[in-house]
C-alpha cells in the first residue's frame, strides 16, 4: 500500500466519524428541544433508535438473502463442487429437467 492510500483511509475515517457525531448531536438537540428530554434521556433514546435501526437492517438483509436463495447450502457433500443433483435438491427441481441433453 502506498502512503497516499493509508492517509486517504485515515482521512475518510476521520471525516465519517465527524459526520456521524454531528448527526448524532443534531438528533440529541432535536429530542431535547421538541420532546423536552434531558441530555442523558435524549442520548439514550438516540442510541436506542440506532440499535433498533441496526438490528432491522440486519434482519432485512438476512430476509433478502434467504429470499434470493443465498442462504441455501448447495454443496451438501462438501467436495467443493456443486453438482446438478445438489442444485436440484436445493431448489426442488425434478431431476433431468434442464441439464440433461435430449
Amino acid at each position: 500500500m502506498a502512503i497516499g492510500d493509508i492517509v486517504g483511509e485515515i482521512l475518510f475515517e476521520i471525516i465519517a466519524l465527524i459526520i456521524f457525531h454531528v448527526l448524532f448531536e443534531i438528533a440529541v438537540q432535536i429530542l431535547m428541544g421538541v420532546f423536552g428530554l434531558s441530555r442523558s434521556e435524549a442520548e439514550g433514546s438516540a442510541f436506542g433508535f440506532l440499535i433498533v435501526v441496526l438490528f432491522s437492517m440486519i434482519a432485512l438483509t438476512v430476509y433478502r438473502r434467504k429470499k434470493l436463495g443465498k442462504a441455501v447450502v448447495l454443496d451438501t457433500d462438501g467436495d467443493g463442487i456443486i453438482s446438478a443433483e445438489e442444485e436440484a435438491a436445493a431448489f426442488g427441481i425434478e431431476e433431468g429437467e434442464w441439464w440433461e441433453e435430449e
